[in-house]
């Protein structure tokens, strides 16, 4: 009876360790391989590959990696995944942070809760973001979106649509923005920002630009080289400008209000766009035939 009970426990010993082996070999994958999983404690099914983490989880699959710290609950064969608890994730030059993390698959995610994506210079924030890797492609949901720049330069809105390949950006439901090197605000329904090169930002339906001072209105507004000395606004539809001129010994450092918004607002079409409005718009732009005579 004795050598019984010691052949048992003897056994239970073995399967044990072979258990506690095929979870670390898991936890702890080879350098080459592409999905593993590592985690203070692992429930793991391996013919599902269903799996269960509890603590610090750290998720690598394809050269990204994305550690939570409360814990996930993941499938090893179809590389799906809830991550929570706070987390981050890292691939190439995308960072991302967010309360959950769900990985719909390997290249489709939802970060949900003060999510924040980075990319290159450009930050996305919003409730929850949508990201398609393969297509770099980000979308909003939650009602609030935050799009800005390591210049100090943002777009808020409802919601934004990211293609961040292209680097255009579509912002719907109460845009508001400010160009930092211009020092300009602005505002409208819907906004269309291009980061490309010199790049431009078009607002449109109750658009509306304000810089030193000065205010520019209309159904449209198109604003050229945003990230250059020297942009310039174009306006279309019930245009509407209010501009307080300078004293003379004043100087204006790189006016985003051109001359043709200017002569826009006048009815005026057949011009040639200047940065600098209060050099190359005079007061006789503006004088009416009874101020003439």
């Amino acid at each position: 009876m004795k050598k019984s009970k010691v052949m048992l426990t003897v056994l239970i010993g073995c399967m044990t360790v072979v258990m506690l082996h095929c979870i670390a070999a898991f936890a702890a994958p080879a350098k080459d391989a592409k999905y593993s999983v590592d985690a203070v404690e692992i429930e793991y099914d391996m013919k599902s590959g269903d799996g269960t983490t509890t603590g610090k989880t750290t998720i690598k699959h394809d050269g990204g990696v994305a550690v939570a710290q409360g814990g996930s609950t993941f499938n090893s064969k179809n590389r799906t995944g809830h991550l929570y608890g706070g987390v981050v994730a890292d691939k190439e030059d995308n960072h991302l942070k967010s309360d959950e993390l769900i990985m719909y698959t390997d290249k489709f995610v939802s970060a949900v809760g003060n999510a924040i994506l980075t990319k290159g210079d450009k930050t996305l924030k919003a409730h929850r973001v949508d990201y398609h890797d393969d297509k770099q492609f980000a979308e909003t949901l939650g009602g609030f979106a935050h799009l800005s720049s390591v210049d100090g330069s943002w777009l808020s809105a409802g919601k934004i649509v990211y293609d961040m390949k292209s680097g255009v950006a579509d912002a719907t439901g109460g845009v508001t923005m400010e160009n930092k090197p211009q020092k300009m605000t602005g505002s409208g329904d819907r906004a269309i920002y291009n980061s490309k090169e010199t790049g431009y930002i078009e607002l449109i339906g109750n658009a509306k630009a304000t810089q030193d001072g000065n205010t520019v209105t209309g159904d449209k507004l198109r604003i050229t080289n945003v990230s250059g000395p020297d942009s310039k606004t174009h306006a279309q539809g019930n245009v509407v400008m209010v501009y307080y001129p300078k004293e003379d010994n004043e100087s204006i450092d790189n006016p985003a209000f051109g001359e043709g918004a200017v002569l826009m607002a006048n009815g005026q079409t057949n011009f040639n766009p200047e940065s600098n409005m209060l050099d190359q718009v005079k007061a006789e732009d503006f004088a009416t035939e009874d101020t003439k005579a």
